[in-house]
């Protein structure tokens, strides 16, 4: 069966929280705060404790950028695709309720099983 995604971001690493916060800074609430951060070369995704953001930056100078918004009170359900011996990453399929399917794909260095249990924590 075929998923329709409405967004795929990709990344490699972990990103120290201080560094993401000033990018993501003007899309947190008052009370709001970074708990993970991730990163590839130019894009970037966080979790907060109210939402996943992703950050898809674009075009050659990398001054275009698209920030997405995925609340977790939105999150009708999701799957952890751990990476097999030949696989370069993990997939995260997270679906919202009226919006669709995105993934995340994390590098094998990442520990995707605890992001699942983070994420777990945050869904009711």
């Amino acid at each position: 069966m075929a998923i329709d995604l409405i967004a795929k971001f990709s990344v490699i690493k972990p990103l120290d929280l201080e560094e993401a916060e000033p990018v993501f800074a003007p899309f947190l609430a008052a009370d709001e705060k970074i708990q993970l951060a991730f990163a590839n070369v130019r894009d970037q995704v966080v979790f907060t404790d109210k939402k996943i953001i992703a950050l898809d930056v674009q075009g050659f100078t990398g001054t275009k950028r698209d920030y997405r918004f995925f609340p977790y009170s939105k999150i009708t359900s999701f799957s952890v695709e751990t990476a097999g011996t030949f696989d370069l990453d993990a997939d995260f399929k997270i679906w919202l309720s009226g919006v669709g399917c995105f993934e995340i794909k994390f590098g094998t260095a990442l520990d995707i099983i605890a992001i699942g249990k983070f994420l777990a924590g945050k869904i009711h």
